[in-house]
């Protein structure tokens, strides 16, 4: 398995699963002057972080996906989604969803664009997760100090940081420096990718894989 980062929420997930490849993409933004979201990419699906796809750039990626933005199960060529929303939502709202993702043995947590922490039902369906996603930065999501305290609560192998400042970004949000200043990690390691299986998976330390956006 890869995981690549694009920038903010958005990172390209590719696995395989017996003979099915499979490329999954999560919350394509709208192009910066600086940030720009890459046009070249034909995920198989396509996952998204809020019910409204108004706030994702859609017409940026190629072919037809199978778009996924409501909580439920879902499969896509070996890749299984599942959505998870706070059960006390009204129903017809739109809100943030949050994602299991389970491909090649390994169960990735997906938090997108949450905001709090989440509540206890939320919780119990990502046990036993393998590599966290989530949103370090603050703005409309989670904060460096938010995530870290949610860390500990997870309890994932890998962490991977998401939606943190970078240069030329238009919206101010906090470093990923300051993150792991938060999570007290002397084990924050910089990589231009991803790339894992599951025998690889740390036993006992926590990996936090700050990496390179592409």
């Amino acid at each position: 398995m890869q995981i690549i980062w694009h920038g903010y929420s958005s990172v390209r997930i590719e696995s395989k699963n017996g003979e099915l490849s499979s490329t999954l993409l999560t919350d394509p933004f709208e192009n910066e002057a600086s940030i720009r979201f890459p046009r070249t990419l034909e995920p198989e699906s396509v996952v998204l972080s809020h019910q409204d796809r108004k706030r994702f750039n859609l017409t940026a990626v190629q072919g037809k996906p199978f778009i996924i933005s409501d909580p439920g199960e879902f499969e896509v060529k070996g890749v299984f989604v599942y959505g998870i929303q706070d059960p006390l939502v009204e129903k017809g709202t739109e809100r943030p969803v949050i994602y299991r993702i389970m491909s090649e043995g390994m169960s990735i947590a997906f938090l997108g664009q949450l905001n709090r922490k989440p509540t206890n039902e939320e919780l119990e369906q990502l046990d036993n997760i393998d590599i966290l996603l989530l949103p370090v930065g603050g703005g409309d999501a989670l904060d460096a100090d938010k995530a870290a305290d949610l860390i500990t609560v997870i309890e994932p192998r890998i962490v991977v940081p998401l939606n943190f400042s970078l240069p030329g970004m238009k919206k101010k949000l906090g470093s990923v420096n300051e993150f792991c200043k938060h999570l007290g990690a002397n084990n924050c390691e910089k990589m231009t990718k991803l790339k894992i299986q599951r025998k690889d998976l740390p036993a006992e330390t926590l990996l936090v894989a700050i990496l390179d956006r592409t």
